[in-house]
Formats: structure tokens, C-alpha cells, sequence
């Protein structure tokens, strides 16, 4: 039986049928190598199971009494889930079912995300594909992300599956028909105020709500990951980004970590969030900062920056934020002044972070 570290832990790899005529040599083999996985996680992919008999789960069932510590069971076929789900073995395994693989072709580019595009899969679902470089844990984080947010009161798609799909992973949503903000006031100018005080109001109510401890991440855990990914000794702004990270107060309420007006939507006159992969817990700072610079502040330094990532004008652009802002502020003049003043000293926390590590990685991979 073939068996490797992978992935954090040692794994098995169960093939084929077993029942009595090669348990035995099954339960040798995983004694025999009990020593290499006495103090690491224990992992059985079983991707390539067609049968296991009452003897072969006897066999997991005394592993799992020996071993007391979680057990994973991954790529589990429809019809093993069934023998582990009669028999109880669900309440004492971490199962994964196994991965649909899902053809693309024939199915309609909805938009754009962060990380992948969202395709059209039928009348009821539509899949967010992600890019070749997306490990299936990012994957995963984001359906749970999304789930998360939707339990607390997050408008969101309802996450179903993460599937293979041609070089790479997809995670499936409920298809729902919807418009980007950035497309809605592009067409339709006269609904920019509207849409502006929607956005307002709706990040306001998000802002103050509160997410046990543990659900979501920490969002300035997220920052300081990409600054280690971008750690220069020589570079005195790591330091300043580091500081003004700290000094940001820590807060336990739901923040997006990427809004902008593509990954805000129309649904039936009501706002829907997408590319859930940053929601965490913290100040609400991170999300002002986010939005005022893709609006505002970026295009005092790149001109077209606003028409190139929207469609839309600078001007447009600066009046969506006045009118957000001054709806999420809700008219308070003397906080308004302040808080844009925080605004223009933050706003180049994520974008001066990314440039850093996406440096970085242009470089690595010349090398």
C-alpha cells in the first residue's frame, strides 16, 4: 500500500477493494509504519476505493482508538460516504468527499474576481474559477469565509461545492441575477446616488456587526502575512507598514478586506457581497482605506487609474465616495474631516504591501 507525508500529514492511499482476503496485509502495513506517524497528523485518501468491507473498517475503527487524535479520510466516493454514514464511522473520521470535475465548455463569463472569473454553469449555479496558482486550501478558506459571513447576517451567494475544473479549482455558488455597481453606474448614471448611499448604509449596519471569536480571522494578521511575504531588511517602510498596522485598533466586527465597486452587486434592488476570501474581523478602517483608494487616492497618482478599473471617470469615481461616505458617516461633518484624514494616511497600506510581494514574485520567477 502506498503511503508519503503529504500535504501536513502521513497519508495512506486505499485502492481497489478491501475485505477479507487482503485486510490483514493492510493492518501489517499501516503497523509497520506506525512509527513514522506516531507524532504527526494521519490522513487516508481514498480516491482510488471501490469497496470496503466490516473487516477493513474494524481495521481504521482499531486505528482510530490507538491513534486518539483526528483522523482524515479525503476523496471519499459517494458510495464509501454511504458506508461510512450507516455505520457511524462519520462521527469519528474528518471526511472529504471527492471532488466533482466540472467542464467549462459552453458555459458564459459572468465577470471577473479578485482571483479567478465566474462562469455561468446553469440556470441554478454559476462557479467562480480560480487562477492556475490558486491552491485548493485558498479554495477552501473562501467557501468557509462565505459560509461564515452568511451565517452572521453577511449578504452573500450561498457557497456550495469546490470542484476540479480544467487546470485548477472552482467553487460553485447560487446563480442569482446580478449586476456589478461598477457596471450599474457606468449605464445608468442617475443611480450613482442611490447606489452610493445603498453601499453606504449596508457597510455602516456590516461595520457593527459583531463576529464570535475564532469564526473569521483577525484581517491584520492578513496584512503582516503579506509584509513577512515582502520583508526587505533594507526597506525602511516595512517597519512604517508594520507600525501603522499596530497602531489600528483591534476590533471583533465584520470587515470584507477587498470592497470596491466590482465586488458589490445588484440583486433585485438589494446589495449582494462576492470574492468573500478577505472577510475577517477588525476595524473598519481596512475597508474604508480599501474603497477610498480605488476611488480616490490612486487615481491622484495614476491617471486613468479610475476609467482602466471601472469604466468610469475620476470624477464619477470621487463623487460615489463623497456621497458614500457621507451616508456611512451619517452627515457627521466634524468626523467626516477626521476620518478622511486617517483615510489619506492609510489608504496606501494594501497598495503599497501587494506592490511589494507581487515585486517580489516577478523576480523569483525570472530566476
Amino acid at each position: 500500500m502506498k503511503s508519503e507525508y503529504r500535504d501536513g500529514a502521513y497519508t495512506f492511499f486505499l485502492e481497489g477493494r478491501i475485505d477479507s482476503s487482503n485486510v490483514d496485509l493492510m493492518e501489517t502495513d499501516i503497523k509497520d509504519k506506525s512509527i513514522l506517524f506516531d507524532d504527526m497528523d494521519l490522513a487516508f485518501d481514498m480516491e482510488g476505493l471501490e469497496y470496503i468491507s466490516s473487516a477493513g473498517l474494524r481495521v481504521l475503527l482499531k486505528l482510530r482508538k490507538s491513534v486518539k487524535r483526528p483522523i482524515k479520510m479525503m476523496n471519499v466516493s459517494d458510495e464509501i460516504f454511504d458506508i461510512f454514514d450507516i455505520t457511524g464511522f462519520g462521527e469519528m473520521f474528518e471526511i472529504e468527499r471527492r471532488m466533482r470535475t466540472i467542464s467549462l465548455r459552453g458555459c458564459r463569463k459572468i465577470s471577473s474576481a479578485l482571483n479567478g472569473e465566474i462562469f455561468q454553469l446553469s440556470d441554478d449555479e454559476m462557479i467562480k474559477v480560480y487562477g492556475k496558482k490558486v491552491p485548493l486550501p485558498e479554495v477552501k478558506s473562501e467557501r468557509k469565509r462565505a459560509q461564515t459571513a452568511m451565517i452572521y447576517g453577511v449578504p452573500t451567494l450561498i457557497p456550495y461545492d469546490v470542484v476540479k475544473c480544467d487546470e485548477g479549482f472552482g467553487l460553485i455558488y447560487e446563480k442569482a441575477e446580478m449586476t456589478s455597481l461598477a457596471y450599474i453606474i457606468s449605464h445608468e448614471p442617475a443611480k450613482l446616488e442611490v447606489c452610493a448611499m445603498m453601499l453606504g448604509r449596508l457597510m455602516s449596519e456590516l461595520h457593527k456587526t459583531e463576529i464570535p471569536a475564532g469564526k473569521l480571522p483577525d484581517i491584520k494578521d492578513r496584512y503582516r502575512e503579506w509584509i513577512a511575504e515582502a520583508d526587505d531588511p533594507g526597506d525602511s517602510k516595512v517597519a512604517i507598514f508594520s507600525k501603522l498596522i499596530d497602531s489600528i485598533a483591534d476590533s471583533n466586527t465584520y470587515v470584507h478586506g477587498d470592497i470596491n465597486l466590482h465586488s458589490v452587486m445588484i440583486h433585485k434592488d438589494e446589495l449582494i457581497l462576492i470574492d468573500m476570501a478577505g472577510s475577517s474581523t477588525g476595524h473598519a478602517i481596512f475597508d474604508l482605506q480599501a474603497l477610498f483608494a480605488s476611488l480616490v487616492a490612486i487615481e491622484k497618482k495614476e491617471e486613468g487609474y479610475c476609467r482602466r478599473n471601472y469604466g468610469l471617470s475620476a470624477k464619477i469615481c470621487r463623487d460615489f465616495w463623497n456621497i458614500f461616505f457621507d451616508t456611512y458617516m451619517q452627515h457627521r461633518q466634524q468626523e467626516i474631516k477626521s476620518m478622511n484624514e486617517l483615510l489619506a494616511k492609510y489608504f496606501v497600506l494594501k497598495e503599497a504591501i501587494l506592490n511589494k510581494v507581487e515585486a517580489k514574485n516577478r523576480l523569483y520567477d525570472q530566476i
